[in-house]
């Protein structure tokens, strides 16, 4: 058929398996101007938690209290990949078990996490720079995939509602994980 967009998404995903990030479908980012990056602050922190000790801490509680440092802490407005970081590394600041981890190129450092024998999900920015749909954004990835035409692209929880997101690597900038020790 001429004219029709194939869809170029990967057939395989590596990582973590999207029903791990299902419950947070209802962590949906209602804020305006938004809070995307204290929202996947939580998600990434609340995760690390319930894989390490099986506990389910509080949405409301985490969403409260990371915004405050992490979207509150500096004099302006979005939020950049040292801000996520800023935030829960003050929060983790006295936890032994974890340490919180900053990269500015995602798609290596993301396809390296993900490869791991115990991979971690990742917040990832989006771009509108870099043509996002999204804009400036944030996600957090937890599968990629190479399309047939081997472009990279990422699975995500998206905090609008989404655990199954797709998007391209090209689109994204800047990267966070919490790292067990």
């Amino acid at each position: 058929m001429a004219g029709k967009i194939k869809n170029t998404y990967p057939i395989k995903w590596i990582g973590l398996k999207p029903e791990r990030f299902r419950k947070y479908r209802t962590w949906i980012n209602n804020v305006r101007p938004g809070i995307c990056g204290t929202y996947v602050g939580a998600v990434i922190l609340h995760d690390a938690f319930n894989q390490k000790y099986g506990i389910e801490l509080e949405k409301q509680k985490l969403i409260s209290g990371l915004k405050t440092v992490i979207d509150d802490t500096f004099p302006y407005k979005g939020t950049f990949p040292w801000d996520v970081w800023h935030g829960l590394d003050w929060v983790l600041k006295d936890n032994s078990d974890f340490s919180v981890k900053m990269h500015f190129v995602p798609e290596r450092k993301i396809v390296s996490l993900l490869n791991r024998k115990n991979p971690v999900p990742v917040a990832v920015g989006t771009a509108t720079l870099f043509g996002s749909p999204y804009k400036n954004h944030w996600v957090v990835v937890y599968a990629y995939g190479y399309d047939q035409e081997g472009k990279l692209f990422f699975k995500a929880y998206d905090n609008h509602g989404r655990y199954t997101a797709i998007l391209p690597a090209l689109q994204t900038i800047g990267c966070v994980w919490i790292e067990p020790n």
